[in-house]
């Protein structure tokens, strides 16, 4: 997961070395709106040298719509294989599904650079295959975890999976600026040709280390793979099991996760693509100090995310309030404490510091709501939770493409701190959106379409999956 997100987060930073801000400053000042816009300019340390005074200004002469639209390019990809992941993932298993994608996305992240210099089309292309590949991630990562996650370590074990996806976040912002200054193989190329590697790499991997279950798993101790098998019995471990698409695609459950994912997502994608160019055209901060402080907030995330979910798992344990109360708590905590932060960043405006301190303390209680909507897809679901994710991550796939289009209308030029402020207040109501909506109606109960024991008759018995196991083992 961190090889899959350095590929896609490296364009956020890389964006800032390859445009030419003063070509888009330039324009809004010919179209006359020079002075309906503010920049913090006086960030700009005179003794500092920038990227643009090693380099020279970016080549690529695009405007705040056109890098908008590039980020854009990724999620249009991106929402046309969640469907068809999840369900080969859940039919055929992860191994070939995940791989295959990642294969896909890491050849053109190698491509990119040559596809940028021919044509900005040609890049946009790039960019959708690679979104195109990497559809399969969370589809497929959701189906690998109903099959080796035991209900007692489902909240630590999928969330530290996710964790790895922000780990990718951290080296994809701070390596990436570090390695541009190295100025080899042109610079920003540089940083492509690296992370595709990597991918590639990974990819090699995988092929001769993952299996889809523990079934297919030619190492795994007779008492683990017993320990899963009793654990995931209420929930199914067979393969080329029917998908319920009708009742599914009906369920009142499934339903409030798609629009609680798809307002989360909506803020977490902007946020991803465009915190680069929030600290270094927004509050004007050298390259070196922009991966940096893009780093941080997901450096703190991650550190929520594992923190999170460790603590959700003992509150279950101990049985001190129930699966559904703890999750709604943990995205209730995680997603209005977040938006409360992304709101004093709008009111930071130029302040470094304290837009740096409130964007890091955002990310970070966002990270804490991992353990209850994110984690809440595999109570619901159980084996069916690779289609499941498909259903619902297409829906934040959405949010992927709305998002830097709102960044767009709201941002002329990138350097306008005012239209980032309003992308802050913006960003601030759209997770308190997602926080009401999963607190108000969601549940973590296995729905009846998705229970099943291993001759598939079992009875449904409404139990909270937490207390199941116990019940059904003293009869």
């Amino acid at each position: 997961m961190a090889v899959i997100c350095a590929m896609r987060q490296n364009v956020s930073v890389t964006m800032v070395a390859m445009v030419n801000e003063t070509y888009v400053t330039q324009r809004v000042s010919w179209n006359g709106s020079e002075e309906t816009f503010q920049t913090c300019q006086q960030n700009v340390d005179p003794n500092t040298t920038s990227i643009t005074e090693t380099n020279g200004d970016g080549k690529f002469l695009w405007d705040a719509h056109t890098q908008e639209l590039i980020f854009a390019a990724f999620y249009y990809g991106y929402i046309f294989t969640q469907i068809p992941g999840g369900w080969l993932a859940d039919k055929y298993g992860t191994k070939w599904v995940l791989g295959f994608g990642i294969l896909l996305s890491s050849v053109c992240t190698l491509l990119g650079p040559v596809a940028a210099m021919a044509d900005f089309r040609w890049y946009f292309v790039t960019r959708f295959f690679s979104g195109l590949g990497e559809g399969v991630s969370f589809p497929s990562m959701q189906a690998l975890w109903s099959k080796w996650a035991h209900p007692s370590e489902r909240s630590i074990l999928s969330v530290t999976g996710v964790a790895g996806f922000n780990l990718g976040k951290i080296i994809g912002n701070a390596l990436t600026g570090f390695l541009i200054n190295l100025d080899i193989a042109g610079g920003w190329p540089f940083t492509f040709y690296i992370y595709g590697s990597c991918g590639v790499l990974w990819v090699i991997a995988w092929s001769f280390l993952g299996y889809s279950s523990p079934a297919d798993h030619p190492w795994i101790s007779v008492e683990e793979r017993t320990y899963l098998k009793e654990g995931l019995r209420f929930s199914g471990s067979k393969r080329n099991v029917s998908v319920p698409w009708g009742a599914m695609l009906t369920s009142p459950a499934i339903w409030v996760l798609v629009f609680t994912h798809f307002t989360y997502m909506l803020g977490m994608s902007t946020l991803l693509a465009n915190l680069p160019l929030y600290f270094s055209d927004g509050i004007r901060v050298p390259i070196e100090q922009t991966g940096v402080y893009s780093a941080l907030p997901f450096t703190l995330q991650f550190v929520a995310m594992i923190s999170g979910s460790y603590l959700t798992d003992r509150l279950l344990a101990r049985e001190i309030m129930e699966k559904t109360t703890i999750r709604k708590l943990m995205s209730a905590i995680g997603l209005f404490s977040g938006a409360f932060c992304l709101i004093l960043t709008g009111f930071a405006r130029c302040n470094i510091a304290m837009s740096v301190v409130f964007v890091t303390l955002a990310m970070g209680g966002i990270g804490i709501s991992f353990a209850g909507h994110f984690v809440a897809l595999l109570d619901v679901a159980g084996v069916y939770a690779g289609s499941a994710m498909g259903i619902v991550n297409t829906a934040g796939t959405l949010g992927g493409i709305v998002g830097p289009y709102i960044v767009g209308v709201f941002t002329e030029v990138q350097s306008d701190i005012t239209g980032w402020q309003k992308v802050m207040w913006f960003l601030a109501g759209v997770f308190v959106c997602s926080g009401l909506i999963f607190v108000l109606f969601g549940t973590t109960r296995l729905q009846t379409w998705a229970r099943m024991d291993e001759g598939g008759e079992e009875e449904y018995i409404p139990l909270e999956d937490s207390k199941a196991d116990t019940t059904l083992s003293n009869k």
